[in-house]
């Protein structure tokens, strides 16, 4: 593969930015986790970003929320092509960051100013360059561990509420459940890139609900916990990031979503 082949997208127009987290061995085994998720110590529904089948129909919950949401973007997006990378897909890998509408950093440069955030574009680059140029194992592992320290930052500046964070989960694993409708049909995987985009965002959050739930807050360690056991088994629906054939009920992740939403206003 080629440099020319994947061109990186400069930071001056739709920049590319990407998150997440993980040893090179837990991708290799299908549980790729990020970094500390760390606890931090009134919603308005605006439209999702369209663009994929089904997505317009998810709704964001303003505010600190919001941007938890989209910083899950970046993960979901890049956690797929680090473990693309990472399991010798290499070409799958470029081309999910080419093909995917998940994370521009010009969309959440604004959140960032808002919260004073340090932002994440520096490091978002390496990442992105290293998947392009073809760069060794090491180099993209390395890349992708920091990028994901610098996100920690950013989603810590939120200074997001018990209630902000859990309803943030909601809200990904509500686009996990319509990425899935959209990328799966009767078993047999028709949009692949929907497909790993509702594996990015359920996988981001079961891993922000372990982090909750081994944090010190009683509250959201309870919440962690209790999502968690609503995603326990949802490898199933995901046999690899390369299938062609998946689970034909994902009402799992839905279901999750509901539930998710409950543990929310309990902390509200």
């Amino acid at each position: 593969m080629s440099a020319s082949k994947h061109p990186t997208r400069r930071v001056t127009a739709r920049h590319w930015a990407l998150a997440g987290t993980v040893a090179a061995s837990a991708i290799a085994a299908g549980h790729p986790a990020t970094a500390p998720y760390a606890p931090l110590a009134p919603a308005f529904a605006e439209a999702g970003e369209g663009g994929e089948s089904g997505e317009a129909g998810v709704v964001l919950t303003e505010g600190p929320a919001e941007f938890l949401t989209r910083l899950g973007y970046f993960e979901g997006t890049y956690r797929i092509a680090a473990r693309l990378y990472l399991t010798g897909e290499r070409e799958a890998a470029a081309a999910h960051l080419d093909e995917s509408h998940h994370a521009f950093y010009e969309d959440i440069e604004e959140q960032i100013d808002t919260y004073s955030a340090p932002g994440f574009v520096t490091e978002a680059e390496a990442f992105t360059k290293a998947v392009m140029n073809d760069a060794g194992d090491d180099t993209v592992q390395s890349a992708y561990d920091a990028l994901m320290a610098k996100v920690g930052e950013n989603a810590a500046a939120s200074g997001a509420s018990r209630y902000d964070q859990i309803i943030s989960l909601h809200d990904l694993l509500n686009l996990a459940a319509v990425e899935y409708e959209g990328g799966v049909y009767e078993g047999t995987v028709d949009v692949p890139i929907e497909y790993r985009d509702s594996w990015g965002f359920a996988v981001t959050v079961r891993d922000r609900a372990k982090a909750l739930a081994e944090g010190d807050d009683e509250a959201l360690a309870q919440a962690g916990h209790d999502i968690l056991e609503q995603l326990d088994g949802i490898d199933a629906l995901f046999p690899s990031l390369t299938a062609e054939t998946a689970a034909t009920d994902a009402s799992q992740l839905a279901v999750a979503a509901g539930w998710t939403e409950i543990y929310a206003l309990r902390l509200k």
